[in-house]
Formats: C-alpha cells, structure tokens, sequence
C-alpha cells in the first residue's frame, strides 16, 4: 500500500506529460486548417460578394452573403489565437471548438437563407456534418469535448432553420426534413467515435515513444547502428540524448539471438555507466524497448565530432591535435583501468565541444562496442568467433584478423586518429574494406612527414609507434602515451583563448534542438559515418560491411 500513491503520482505525471504533447501536436493541425480556411476563404468572398448567379435568388429571399466576411473574421481571429504562446494548448483547442460551432451557425443560416420548393428534394450535404466530421478528423480532441462541440453545432441547423421561418421562408416541405437534419445527427456520433479512436492511438504512440523515464522529442540522426532523438527526462527539466539501436545490425538473425545479443549489450552498458572519466559520454539511464530495440540515455552535447571537425579544417594545428588526443586518452586509461576496451575509436565517436565555460572539451563517444577484458570465459562477448567488432579504417591489425584484442587496440586508433587529424588523410586510403584490411595487416604507412606539414619530429614519432603492426612494440599503455604527449610541451600552447577564438569565429548559425546544433553534425553519437562492423570473415569469402 505504500508504493500506491507513488504509482499514483508516477501514473498522472506521465499522463500529464503525453496529453501535452498529444494537445500541441493538435493545436498545430488547428493552426494550420484555420490559416488554410482563411487564405480560401479570403478568395471566395470576393465572388460571394459580386452575387454570382448561382447563389439564386427565389420568391423575393435572398441568402445572407453579409456572413461570408464575418466569417472570415473568424477564422482569423482563430488562426491568431492559435498562435498565442500565452494560452495554454487545451484553451486554444477549445477556441477551436467554439469557432466550429460558430461557424456551424453561419452555414445553418446561409444553408436556410432561400426558401425551400416541393422540388428541392436533394439541396445538396449539409455542410454542417461535413465541418464536424471533418475537424474530428483532421483535429484530434479529446472525445467527450468533441462529443458536446459537435452536438452543438449540430443543433445549430434546426435553429437556423427555425430563425429563416420566422423571418417569412415558407416552411420546407415534409420530404425535406429527414435528410435535413439526419446527416448531423449521425455525424455527431461518428465524430466522437473517431475522436475516442485517435484518442487512443495517440496515446499508444506515446507511450510507443516513451522509453523508460525519457520522452523522445526529435529524430536526429539515423545510421547503421540506429537512431538518435533528442529527449527530455518526464520530470526533470534534464535535455536527453536517446540511441535505439536495432537487434540485427549486431548480427542477430532470430528472436532468440536478438534478445541475447541485447543481454550482452546491457551487460557492456552498465559497465561504461561505471566509467568516471569526464571526458567520457555520461550514460544517464539503459534498457529494452517494447519492440525489443536497446536503448541508452546519455548527455546531450553542444559541438562537433572529430569527423566533422576535420572535414571542415582538413588539418588541425599539431598543438591542437595533442591538446585534444591528451582528452580522449583521459577517458580510455579510465576505461582500460576498468578493464573496458572501446574497439571503435574513430574521429566521429569523438566530439568536441563546449562545456560551460571551457572550449574544445573532448568527450568519447559510442561505447557500444566495447569489451570486458575481465569478463567470465563462459559469458559471451559482444561478436562472436569469426566476426570482426569496429570501422575498418581504424582497426588494429589484431582486430582485423580476428584475435582478441585489449587496450593497445585502442591506442592503435588513436593513432589513426591523431594521423588523420594532423596529416588531413586517414592512415590507408583504399577502394574497399578488404584492401583496406590488408593494408592495416601488412603495409606500413607514409611517414607523416611526407604527407603533413609541420609536425614536429617527437610527435610523428609518438603517431608512428601507436601504429606499430605488433601490440608489443606500441606503448605499453594509454597513461603512457599521454605522458609522451606531455613531454612534447605542445598541448600547453593550444591555450584557452585561442581554443575559444576559434570557437567564437567558427560558431555555427541556425536553430538548436535540445542544445545540439542543427548547423552542423551534432550528434553525440555515430549514426551517419564511416561504416561499423561487425563483419563476419569467412576465409576465402569477400568480406562487407553490413548496411
């Protein structure tokens, strides 16, 4: 009984918070119709106003054509009021039910405006159940307030009827009556039938898009591995980052398998939760979708990765280069320590961005391929015997041979890394994945000094060892590496204000979601870039990424 109102209060939050979306979706759709209604409306009441010959006149009536510019005064006023960020979004649904009765009087009384004849056995729909059954499907209310607007504007018609009676219209004649008024009275159920309908199909999706306590907001990205959105946390006003990623790009061929390799990924997940680094992605909240998706929350950031960084610099200052190289390997000796191996170092699982007052802030991303170095030999890893886990364009020769691998896996991409940032190439450039596996086996790259320029000596040397074939002839381990780094003295002269020069004149332009510009790639996470594996070798079958 005690965890009662806490589900209570859990239950009427998350209700709180999808009926809000749920109403704005609609109050969009609302502004939309009333500034269509307006933009036709606009034209027609013109040519209503020049008495076109098809409006008729009979026995000495005469329609009221006065209504037409009333009511495109209303719908005007509607389309404004819909707009008014000041009114809360139920209020404004509600101004858009009131107009749709509004203007079910106006149609009544220009509907009854002449008189009836014992021919008019058809006058034609009654423009009344054709407003009401087309708000109810084009504007999803809530069904009881949908229920009492198109009763009311239902009832309408006969009032109207009765208004031109009273003025002298003759009565119409009795064949009339039925399909006068029949058509909104079964209109009137069927609006709050659709409504009831599209009430609950908003709520599933809701709750289709809710995972765990995030709401999914905005699509950023999609890739390989599976999709990025924006969200935000149900009660806290925390802005969110949220990557579903999909069972059979892991290489799961069945159910089964699929919820295995889900298992694993959960596994790895709590363990880069416990990484501690702050130049590593916070990993806020983890876990299965209804569809059976997996799904991570982490920080949403403000910048660009590495992989966009480059293309737009093509090369970076050496100073910069360590000064950023030194971050990431702050987050992977955090890792390795923690006996996690990422596998997928690459410039665009590295960002670079603003943190408060600091610039070029490096935070390492994507650790969905990591592996657990400590892990019990009975418990299955990530890929499977056969299978080769990262981007082949960073991959260390083990890695692209299939053996185990550790944390001199990782300083080896670093390295390709650091070559690419500096020399404005990868490592190896080649036609396709197979060579380029080759050439990360057995060739040994360009020095740096014939395809970069101004590279000191003793920081081509430190790129050069990282890219050592042999793990035992590279540095021993990532505290290593950033030692030799720091001996260099060049990270020291990337200071903080040319770091925030170049930040203030490379600012990206255009509108921001959720704190990540939509200018520029801002993703925090890997969704569009080089492809990942896993790829499954087989010997003597040509090996490709999976799409």
């Amino acid at each position: 009984m005690a965890d009662t109102p806490r589900a209570l209060l859990r239950a009427a939050n998350e209700s709180s918070v999808s009926s809000l979306d749920w109403e704005r979706q609609s109050v969009r759709r609302l502004q939309f119709v009333a500034t269509a209604a307006a933009a036709m409306l606009l034209v027609a009441t013109p040519l209503l106003l020049l008495r076109q010959p098809n409006l008729g006149v009979r026995a000495g009536f005469d329609r009221p054509v006065w209504l037409a510019p009333v009511a495109l005064g209303v719908i005007a006023l509607l389309a404004v009021l819909s707009r008014w960020e000041r009114i809360r979004p139920s209020h404004r649904l509600d101004i858009g039910l009131a107009a749709l009765v509004v203007l079910s009087g106006f149609a009544g009384l220009f509907r009854h405006g002449l008189p009836y004849a014992p021919e008019d056995v058809v006058r034609g729909i009654s423009p009344i159940a054709a407003f009401i059954l087309f708000f109810s499907v084009v504007i999803p209310v809530p069904p009881g307030r949908m229920l009492i607007a198109a009763a009311l504007a239902a009832a309408l018609d006969p009032l109207m009827l009765a208004l031109t009676l009273s003025k002298g219209n003759p009565t119409p004649p009795w064949n009339l009556w039925l399909w006068l008024f029949a058509p909104n009275v079964i209109v009137v159920g069927l609006s709050w039938v659709i409504a009831r309908t599209l009430h609950r199909l908003g709520q599933a999706v809701e709750r289709a898009r809710r995972m765990g306590a995030y709401e999914l907001i905005e699509r950023l990205g999609h890739g390989g591995m599976g999709e990025v959105w924006s969200a935000k946390h149900q009660t806290l006003a925390r802005p969110a980052a949220v990557k579903l990623v999909r069972p059979e790009v892991l290489g799961a061929r069945d159910t089964q398998a699929a919820s295995t390799m889900l298992r694993r990924f959960e596994r790895e997940a709590q363990a880069t939760a416990m990484l501690s680094s702050a130049h590593t992605i916070e990993v806020y909240d983890f876990g299965i979708a209804d569809d059976g998706s997996f799904y991570y929350v982490m920080e949403l950031l403000e910048g660009m990765d590495l992989e966009t960084l480059a293309a737009r610099e093509g090369t970076l200052p050496p100073e910069r280069v360590c000064f950023l190289v030194e971050q990431m390997l702050h987050s992977l000796r955090d890792a390795h320590e923690a006996g996690v191996v990422h596998r997928d170092i690459k410039p665009a699982n590295v960002f670079v961005c603003r943190r408060g007052v600091e610039h070029d802030f490096v935070k390492v991303l994507d650790f969905g391929l990591v592996k657990r170095v400590d892990a019990p030999e009975d418990e299955e890893q990530l890929t499977g015997q056969g299978n080769l886990a990262g981007t082949p364009a960073y991959m260390a020769p083990e890695a692209a041979q299939g053996r185990e691998v550790d944390h001199r896996a990782d300083l080896y991409a670093v390295g390709c890394v650091a070559y690419r940032l500096l020399a404005g190439r990868d490592v190896f450039v080649r036609e396709n994945v197979m060579q380029l596996i080759y050439a990360h086996l057995a060739e040994t790259p360009e020095p740096l000094s014939s395809v970069a320029v101004e590279v000191p000596d003793e920081l081509a040397a430190i790129v050069t060892r990282c890219l050592a074939k042999n793990p035992e002839d590279r540095w021993a381990s990532a505290d290593a590496l950033l030692a030799a780094l720091r001996e260099t003295g060049l990270s020291a002269r990337w200071t903080p204000e040319r770091s925030r020069t170049w930040w203030d004149r490379n600012e990206t332009s255009g509108p921001s979601v959720g704190g990540v510009d939509s200018g520029a790639p801002t993703v925090p996470v890997d969704v569009e870039s080089a492809p990942t594996l896993p790829v499954t070798v087989d010997s003597g079958a040509q090996t490709r990424p999976k799409s």
